[in-house]
């Protein structure tokens, strides 16, 4: 009995630490809709697409460290799906990996995460199911966890008076399009023969070894690494589910900080050239740099968070792009890809005299 009083003690306790560390913990609802559709990312550009709640991005989670979060998510596609929470440490059956962590939540299923949001600090969350073609599909979106300790609070630190977010990424939309559409098709397939054997469909062939896989080889089994598939393209590259010019302007004036939290959840780099101003690198992956630094170029790897500070000391339309030029591009054709622009007002609210105007044939 003794044996039993001390585990349930225990259990006790590690359920109360986040609260016994934060104070009372608020609990933040999220509930994410899967769907695929099309998603315009130009006026005459439309992608088969991964939609979460019909929008792409997903859903920003904005909570405080020590909140915790629950998400629903509720799979009304056909692939099956896994949310990860990039950076986070949560407990290891909320990590989202598929057959390391869950199983993935079929079509007609749904999951519900629930972890405690820490650290804080700018990350993200995206599907880690058939990563490479469901992330340029739209599956991602912002996960901000400002800290308990004003302290700690970037904001206050600079005195920030704009807090923004962009999420990068890059896609093929004539593959994307193919990709998604076999995909449907294989596991709506793989459905109906389940039906049939009476047996739950994974649309997938699972080995409970690698003892057990090198077996299937052996009995004639055809690995899926002999046959390969067409790579993606990337033609065309976006900052919260669209190229320049559709990508909204950063407006901001003399005297004024701003803090953007650039987010690649894309699979390429990108090299972020700032024109007409210094920035300030705070934080990358969300943890705060003990020696920020000044750069006017900022490389932005797949995965990869960073916290910029601006303080700009010159009025007028600014041109931000990559220097890798193909990224600032729409399939190939400058200017388009991740670029935008910052106006910077005067202290009279005046920017310039001269109004930025719309190339499409350079």
């Amino acid at each position: 009995m003794k044996k039993k009083w001390t585990l349930a003690i225990s259990i006790s306790i590690i359920m109360l630490l986040p609260a016994l560390v934060f104070g009372a913990a608020t609990v933040k609802h999220y509930t994410f809709n899967i769907s695929i559709g099309e998603w315009n990312i130009l006026p005459d550009v439309k992608v088969k697409s991964l939609l979460i709640n019909d929008q792409i991005p997903g859903p920003t989670i904005e909570v405080t460290e020590g909140d915790t979060v629950e998400v629903k998510v509720v799979n009304n596609s056909v692939p099956p799906h896994t949310i990860h929470w990039h950076g986070l440490e949560v407990p290891n059956n909320q990590d989202g990996v598929p057959y390391v962590t869950q199983d993935p939540i079929e079509k007609g299923e749904s999951f519900t995460y629930h972890f405690v949001a820490t650290p804080a600090g700018s990350r993200f969350w995206h599907c880690h199911w058939s990563t490479l073609l469901h992330i340029s599909g739209g599956m991602y979106g912002p996960l901000i966890i400002h800290p308990r300790d004003p302290a700690q609070d970037l904001n206050k630190k600079y005195n920030v008076t704009l807090d923004r977010t962009m999420m990068v990424d890059s896609i093929d939309p004539e593959w994307q399009t193919k990709m998604l559409t076999m995909m449907e098709k294989m596991h709506s397939m793989e459905a109906m023969n389940a039906k049939k054997s009476g047996e739950k469909s994974s649309g997938e062939r699972l080995f409970k070894s690698v003892a057990e896989y090198k077996q299937a080889i052996k009995d004639g089994y055809h690995s899926p690494y002999l046959k390969g598939l067409p790579k993606p393209s990337y033609k065309y590259h976006l900052i919260d589910g669209h190229p320049y010019p559709l990508i909204p302007p950063v407006k901001t004036k003399i005297g004024d900080t701003v803090r953007l939290r650039m987010i690649n959840a894309g699979n390429i780099p990108h090299y972020f050239h700032f024109h007409g101003m210094q920035l300030t690198v705070v934080a990358i992956d969300g943890n705060t740099l003990e020696s920020p630094y000044k750069v006017n170029a900022v490389p932005l790897f797949p995965g990869q968070a960073k916290d910029l500070i601006l303080q700009p000391k010159i009025p007028g339309w600014w041109a931000v792009h990559d220097h890798a030029e193909s990224g600032s591009t729409n399939n190939g054709h400058f200017p388009g890809g991740t670029m935008f622009l910052i106006g910077v007002a005067n202290k009279n609210g005046k920017i310039s005299d001269y109004t930025p105007k719309l190339s499409l044939t350079q």
